[in-house]
């Protein structure tokens, strides 16, 4: 979606943006939106209370929130309802990664590749991924 004032631009990878909305699944009130903020630029989002919100800026700094934030920063902001003011005061367009949502409140364990809430279940992911459950990939060498 095209920003007011030729700002720039917003894309929704998941969740949902006023009246966009990613084709992933939304199972709990989670988001992640890639912002293109051209030069001299602000992009402004109201939060809500008890949503966890951060940012990330992988190509050039931004000012967020009278803040002045360097390329490859991650910020993360409080869980009160405000307001996020991103200013992009470079000469060049600026991309910001802006994500969070609601809490997650089950455990978590991690290995390798496999993200789940047991050990056990990791131990049934590496079993199902190496019993060909997840499908094969089948390539050819040069």
């Amino acid at each position: 979606m095209q920003l007011s004032g030729n700002s720039g631009w917003l894309k929704v990878i998941a969740g949902s943006y006023e009246q966009l909305v990613s084709k992933v699944p939304a199972y709990s009130k989670q988001y992640l939106y890639h912002i293109h903020l051209n030069a001299g630029k602000q992009f402004l989002i109201q939060t809500e209370k008890g949503l966890e919100y951060a940012a990330f800026l992988p190509d050039e700094g931004a000012t967020i929130n009278d803040t002045v934030f360097e390329a490859g920063d991650f910020i993360e902001f409080d869980r009160e309802d405000g307001i996020i003011a991103i200013t992009n005061t470079s000469a060049t367009a600026a991309g910001i990664i802006l994500f969070g949502g609601e809490r997650y409140t089950e455990p978590i364990v991690a290995q390798g590749p496999f993200v789940m809430n047991t050990k056990q279940e990791i131990v049934t992911a590496y079993n199902d991924f190496h019993s060909g459950k997840y499908g094969k990939i089948t390539y050819t060498s040069l």
